[in-house]
């Protein structure tokens, strides 16, 4: 197998998330059905990527440059993550860590204050823009966060410095089918030597 393609694809999911949950708040999660485009920003750093979202099942595809598609399928119900290597055909199932949580909801815990901004309409959907002040490790951090007026999702999240972003876009909530978030019966487990498993927390 080609042990560089699934560390490549693992490295890019773990940089969009851990970006999301390390640089940018937390968020609790709800249970909606929807599909995006999602676009994370990192100082010069940008990852893309297609989520589709059912439940507390994830599905995120992305487009490596040069290494094909890479698709993360996460099964909270099954406390169970597959990380999937197209061009291979090969999988590797891991636990779930927190890194693997996709959260959306309209307030950020640790929020001190909330002020109101105004309303903008965003890729064809009605938002409230707020700036929001948060707690976090004992300091406070400043965001500007445009949120649907009837989903309450938060489509849009802005570090005020600038250094962090947080995008969907093509947002369609709508029924998502379950097939989406199984395993594929076309690829084989992916066999790794005992020392070169491929670990969450590294």
């Amino acid at each position: 197998m080609d042990l560089h393609e699934l560390r490549s694809a693992k490295s890019v999911f773990m940089f969009v998330l851990v970006s999301s949950f390390i640089s940018s708040p937390v968020h609790r999660a709800e249970a909606v059905d929807f599909s995006a485009d999602r676009i994370v920003k990192h100082s010069k750093s940008v990852v893309k990527s297609h989520v589709n979202a059912k439940d507390d099942r994830w599905r995120f595809e992305f487009s490596i440059p040069q290494r094909g598609a890479s698709v993360i399928i996460v099964r909270v119900d099954r406390g169970t993550a597959w990380l999937i290597s197209s061009k291979q055909r090969l999988y590797v199932e891991e636990p779930i860590a927190n890194d693997y949580r996709l959260e959306v909801s309209e307030k950020i815990p640790g929020e001190i204050s909330r002020e109101f901004v105004g309303e903008e309409m965003l890729s064809g959907y009605p938002t409230e823009l707020f700036e929001v002040t948060v707690a976090e490790k004992g300091e406070t951090r400043q965001y500007y966060r445009w949120v649907t007026k009837v989903q309450r999702f938060p489509m849009k999240t802005v570090s005020k410095q600038g250094e962090w972003s947080e995008e969907f876009r093509r947002l369609v909530f709508t029924e998502q089918s379950r097939f989406l978030f199984e395993l594929p019966h076309r690829l084989d487990p992916a066999s790794l030597p005992a020392p070169m498993q491929p670990t969450l927390n590294k």
